[in-house]
Order: C-alpha cells, then sequence, then structure tokens
C-alpha cells in the first residue's frame, strides 16, 4: 500500500497539538483488531490531538460513535472497558471453522448477531447517531446494489449492528431505506475517499485493516478470506493515492505481523497495548523530525 504522511518541510512547532482545523478521523474495520484502535486514540488524544469529525466502518464505527459522544481521554477509558468484556464474552458465537460450516449448510449468517446488539446496546452513549458532541458519519453496503451508503443520523443499534455485518459471519439488517445493510468495509475499508470529501486540513487515519498473509503460512481458510479482501485492497491503495494535495496526513497502521487475528476477541487488551505503542511510536518519529527541521 502507498503511504502518505504529511510533508515534513510543512511541520512547525504545535503541529500535533493544532485543533479546530478541521481535523478528520478515519477509522478502518478490522474485527477484533478494532481494539487496537483503542490504544491508537489514547495515545492521540494524550498528544492533543482531537477530531473535528469522525469517520467509520465496522468495528472503526463502534469507537468511532463513542468517541464523537464525548471526543476525551475519559471516553477513550469507557471504550477500553468495552473492549476488555468482548476478551471475556466474545459478541460472536463459536469458533470460525465451525460458524462456516454453518454457512455450507445453508444458514444466511454463522451468527443470530444478538451479543453484538446486546453488546452494543449497553454501551452505545446516544440513541440516534445525530446526537453526538461533533460530527460522526457512519457507512453500511446496502445489500441489494453493493452501494456504499453513508449515514448522519439514524437508530444507533441498528446502524452500528449493520456496519459491522460482516458478509456470512452476522445477519444483514433492515434500515429506514427499507434495504438489507452489511459491513460498512466491504466497499471501502478506509475511507479515505469519503473522508476527503468533508475537505480536512488533515487526516488521522486509524488503519487496523487486515493484511495478508506469507505463502508459508496460508491455510484453505486464509485463501478464502484474501477472496473478500482483495478487492478492498485495490479500492484502499487508489484512495490513498487520491488524496488531495495539501491534506496532512497522520497514519497510525497495526503492524503487518498481526494481520491473522481475525476472531479471537481474547486478543483485546494485547492489541489495545499494541495499538497504544504504534501511535506512541508514530507520534515519537514525527517530533523527532519536527525537531531536526527547525534546527
Amino acid at each position: 500500500m502507498m503511504r502518505r504522511t504529511f510533508p515534513l518541510k510543512r511541520i512547525t512547532r504545535g503541529f500535533l497539538q493544532r485543533r479546530g482545523k478541521g481535523t478528520v478521523f478515519v477509522l478502518s474495520g478490522g474485527a477484533v483488531r478494532g481494539a487496537a484502535q483503542v490504544g491508537m486514540l489514547r495515545a492521540a488524544l494524550e498528544e492533543g490531538i482531537f477530531p473535528d469529525q469522525i469517520v467509520g466502518v465496522s468495528a472503526g464505527a463502534l469507537n468511532g460513535l463513542s468517541l464523537a459522544s464525548n471526543p476525551t481521554l475519559q471516553q477513550v477509558s469507557v471504550l477500553e472497558e468495552v473492549w476488555k468484556k468482548t476478551a471475556e464474552k466474545s459478541p460472536i458465537r463459536g469458533s470460525l471453522v465451525r460458524n462456516l460450516a454453518a454457512i455450507i449448510r445453508g444458514k444466511p449468517s454463522f451468527d443470530n448477531g444478538e451479543r453484538l446488539r446486546e453488546l452494543i446496546s449497553e454501551n452505545i452513549p446516544v440513541q440516534d447517531i445525530s446526537q453526538t458532541k461533533i460530527p460522526f458519519h457512519l457507512a453500511t453496503t446496502a445489500a441489494s446494489s453493493g452501494r456504499q451508503v453513508w449515514w448522519r443520523k439514524g437508530p444507533a443499534v441498528d446502524l452500528l449492528c449493520a456496519s459491522a455485518a460482516m458478509p456470512g459471519a452476522l445477519p444483514a439488517i433492515e434500515l429506514s431505506d427499507g434495504d438489507y445493510h452489511l459491513d460498512g468495509g466491504v466497499v471501502s475499508n478506509i475511507p479515505l475517499r469519503y473522508a476527503c470529501s468533508l475537505r480536512p486540513a488533515r487526516l488521522v487515519v486509524f488503519d487496523v485493516a487486515a493484511g495478508f498473509l506469507p505463502p508459508e503460512k496460508q491455510t484453505a481458510l486464509s485463501i478464502m478470506m484474501t477472496g473478500f479482501r482483495a478487492a478492498t485492497a485495490e479500492v484502499t491503495r487508489q484512495e490513498w493515492r487520491d488524496i488531495p494535495e495539501g491534506i496532512e496526513v497522520i497514519h497510525f497502521r497495526l503492524p503487518l505481523d498481526n494481520h491473522g487475528i481475525d476472531d479471537d476477541f481474547r486478543e483485546a487488551p494485547q492489541l489495545m497495548n499494541l495499538g497504544y505503542m504504534t501511535a506512541f511510536e508514530t507520534l515519537n518519529s514525527l517530533k523527532r523530525n519536527t525537531t531536526r527541521i527547525m534546527n
């Protein structure tokens, strides 16, 4: 993937703490790797980087709505507790292999979505996504057309369940437009193009999207998942290339050696720590470069 970072020649002292200049947080999908975003969010806010708007899909929508309701470190602590709950009780039932067998037997999804709905209902801070303190944008995928649909208002529980409904894993959700909707990351898992349409001065990208396993680690299951991810990966590469000149970008990216983690929610606490360290190291690198240029 082509990575863009903000041009170092334009960094000035206090850049990282700049606020109120059109900063958009972009939160990718990533299943259980969404836990790593919570650690990244903590590192960003501790450094004084706050959002003016938030864009999220799938697991990133869950994290994004929570933060948009109260963009503070206190709310990050709330998110940490939510993800710890998933480590104790997975929001998806059963093992991935056994659940795939359910699909082969003709079921529309291997999980009925009840656990996920319960988790969301118990922990969301607002009833409608329009009630957040800062603008929040959530994407789903319309099942009848494959089109990505963006939402600024609507029932939070239904929209979050829809945005996280990975095809085959969780059931599609009927929304107010009369269509059934699936995971918002199916079309674009790191929605940079939509974020750019908001005309931000800066994008802060919390990238926990899955990568691809090397040949020696491939299994029948991973090869099947590659089919789902390949098209999205190409869209993502194009969206990185299409970011307009003049938009500054901070890119927090989960290390690719963790790309095999998909469904083991017991990994959530470790992923939060990994996300924090990843963002911490990225920010320290930016500050070192800033100091070198200023001197």
